[in-house]
């Protein structure tokens, strides 16, 4: 996954929906988080969601063997 640049409230991301790089947006929080500190990202586009960095969870990060 190839960022294209991010912010606070908006981030460049593949979309699986759109099947390709789109911005993503995080809509208004329903639990409180400031801008920029909650997980759920939405495809501008499509509405496709994205969850990163859930909190108490270790990050799993894809491995490429050569």
């Amino acid at each position: 996954m190839t960022t294209m640049w991010s912010s606070l409230e908006h981030r460049g991301e593949h979309c699986a929906s759109c099947a390709g790089e789109r911005v993503f947006e995080q809509p208004p929080c329903p639990d409180g988080h400031e801008p920029g500190e909650c997980p759920e990202w939405a495809c501008a586009e499509c509405g496709h969601a994205l969850i990163f960095d859930l909190p108490g969870v270790p990050a799993v990060r894809p491995t490429v063997s050569v």
